[in-house]
């Protein structure tokens, strides 16, 4: 399966694991729900598009940039996802950092919805996508429900990543390695 969710505290290194990840590919689109489109280039630079659903359509969009109006509307992040993507083409690396920030607004049902229609795009452009859940931000239910519907769950900690569930038979679910290797174990979980 060509995407995984990438669990972790905040502040445990998903952001510079992510932005080393999108440094391999040429076409990237990076939604994020927690930070402004401004925040995130100064994070990870300009290269990616950004697809801002935290500003809330109070700032303007740069170039390769668009904002959402109304983060809580998922159908407008969808039909921005899938018009930019339209520009992009089929081989490209989607980060959604983070299914968090949705949670704020929305059940795990809405979500899944959403999710679902991505997986589906990902698959049917043969691209790749990390999805990101920051740990103890929302209930555990939630949690533990978004994690269901992914082929491959890795936690990232400080000194380590644990695979909680694999569907790349050469990575077993339950193993651990340093988090040195941890760009490594995504890009096999995902098949680069």
């Amino acid at each position: 399966m060509s995407y995984l969710l990438l669990i972790g505290d905040p502040g445990v290194g998903k952001l510079r694991l992510l932005r080393e990840i999108a440094e391999d590919f040429e076409n990237v689109l990076w939604v994020s729900t927690v930070f402004s489109a401004e925040r995130v280039r100064e994070i990870i630079g300009k290269k990616p598009w950004v697809l801002d659903a935290f500003s809330w359509g109070m700032k303007k969009a740069g170039e390769k940039e668009l904002v959402i109006a109304n983060p809580m509307n998922l159908n407008e992040i969808s039909l921005a996802v899938s018009k930019i993507l339209q520009e992009i083409g089929k081989n490209y690396f989607l980060v959604f950092h983070s299914i968090s920030g949705l949670a704020v607004y929305q059940p795990l049902s809405k979500v899944i919805n959403l999710l679902r229609a991505l997986f589906m795009k990902i698959e049917n452009d043969n691209a790749k996508a990390v999805f990101t859940l920051t740990s103890g931000a929302q209930e555990r239910q939630f949690e533990i429900g978004a994690m269901i519907f992914f082929p491959n769950v890795v936690e990232l900690h400080e000194r380590e990543i644990r695979v909680v569930k694999s569907f790349n038979p050469d990575i077993e679910s339950g193993e651990e390695y340093s988090v040195n290797r941890a760009k490594e174990v995504l890009m096999r979980l995902l098949r680069i």
